[in-house]
């Protein structure tokens, strides 16, 4: 048994003992921390165990099409956090699923799923697989290391897992696509997921106004340092131009990766009460340590941070600088 099976087995063990769970994934939840959070939501009701499942602060709308998401607490903490065991999904750190630290401090089992290449092992039991495309990939693992023919993804939790392998590599196309995320992607489609549904909802679903914001965002584009850096600021003011927020930008930052020779993208958004920035990459740049750079992280592709108290230029300029050492020797 190597080390992946045996901490996969020790998160069996802490599930099989725990009663009464809180699961939660990360702030601003993506497919993969939300469809991971529903999937062991539904998994653990199976078992018999009474859940509590949280997401803050709100779910974007291309995601409220998942399968169980009624089950959601959204932003509402409970009342008596009297939990035996916490599960959370996708969080780099105890604090990266927000202010939990009621529950935390009385729970007996803290367990920790992720897959980010920088993670902390706070958890009672730990399972950071950074090699592993997605902490969806690491739940359908999970699944086959119960040792249980019988016990496997339903319809609805395979399409919450393949929600969140498909969101985190970007349809099958970035560099996280091994061959083990697509054995999974493959098995989930087989179990019943909706591919179909998955794929019109977000990806080729759009409102009015995002597809508004979007044209503004292009028009706002710059291209810096020899076209290798793309920066996109939205204000406050462009924002509401269109009656818009800053989670209708899904998407926004990638574009520009499709430019030849556009190496680091960034999307930089004045929000009511901070600075936050999406950063992508095209492969060669590692963006994950740029946002390091300002207490951010993620993966090597898709990256990102937030800044309080400083204006929206500030944060921009500060972040060329960075960008700028990073891809100046790039040929």
């Amino acid at each position: 048994m190597n080390n992946r099976e045996e901490s996969l087995q020790a998160i069996w063990k802490a599930l099989l003992a725990g009663n009464k769970f809180f699961i939660a994934g990360h702030l601003n939840p993506d497919g993969d921390s939300l469809g991971c959070t529903l999937t062991m939501t539904s998994l653990l009701e199976r078992l018999g165990k009474t859940v509590y499942a949280y997401a803050a602060p709100a779910v974007g709308n291309d995601l409220k099409f998942l399968p169980g998401l009624e089950k959601i607490h959204v932003g509402v903490l409970p009342e008596n956090p009297d939990f035996d065991t916490v599960l959370l999904l996708e969080c780099s750190d105890r604090q990266r699923g927000g202010d939990l630290e009621s529950v935390l401090t009385r729970a007996k089992t803290l367990i920790n799923i992720d897959h980010h290449l920088v993670s902390d092992a706070y958890g009672n039991v730990n399972h950071i697989d950074s090699k592993a495309s997605s902490t969806a990939e690491i739940i359908f693992q999970l699944f086959e290391a119960s040792g249980e023919e019988n016990l496997l993804p339903t319809p609805q939790e395979a399409t919450c897992l393949y929600t969140g392998l498909v969101t985190d590599t970007g349809r099958f196309v970035h560099s996280n696509t091994t061959a083990e995320a697509l054995r999974v992607g493959s098995a989930l489609v087989a179990l019943g997921a909706d591919v179909e549904k998955i794929n019109q909802v977000i990806y080729f679903t759009k409102s009015y106004i995002e597809l508004k914001l979007l044209g503004r965002a292009l028009e706002k584009m710059e291209m810096r340092f020899d076209n290798k850096y793309s920066q996109i600021i939205l204000t406050r003011r462009d924002f509401e131009a269109f009656g818009a927020t800053p989670a209708q930008t899904q998407g926004i930052v990638s574009q520009p990766t499709m430019i030849p020779g556009v190496e680091v993208s960034a999307l930089i958004k004045e929000e009511p009460d901070k600075i936050s920035v999406n950063l992508r990459s095209r492969g060669g740049v590692d963006v994950s340590r740029i946002a390091q750079t300002f207490d951010g992280g993620g993966h090597a592709r898709a990256s990102g941070f937030k800044v309080t108290g400083k204006a929206v230029d500030e944060v921009a300029d500060a972040l060329a600088k960075v960008v700028y050492e990073v891809v100046k020797n790039i040929a």
